[in-house]
């Protein structure tokens, strides 16, 4: 399991070559934790690391700009937070 500190561009772009490959799914801040096994529907999880979600939050936009990332139309929606959602291409 990947541990909060070391997420950074690098290992995201490694972790969701290696998630993609088994199965496409969408890319968001909590979709990554939640594949990490990190407990995103207790909610005092994701109060307690807003500041890691705001962190993957901007490398999901860099990941986007450099165009490894396609932004999606509609917003995700987990536990009535709403999420930009990205598509990886592969």
């Amino acid at each position: 399991m990947i541990q909060l500190e070391e997420l950074d561009k690098i290992k995201i772009l490694e972790f969701l070559k290696l998630q993609m490959s088994k199965k496409k799914f969408v890319v968001t801040p909590t979709s990554i934790l939640k594949k990490c096994g990190f407990p995103v529907s207790e909610h005092h999880f994701l109060l307690e690391n807003k500041a890691l979600i705001l962190k993957l939050k901007y490398i999901l936009e860099e990941l986007n700009e450099e165009g490894i990332l396609i932004q999606r139309e509609a917003k995700q929606d987990f536990k009535g937070v709403k999420e930009i959602g990205y598509d990886f291409i592969t």
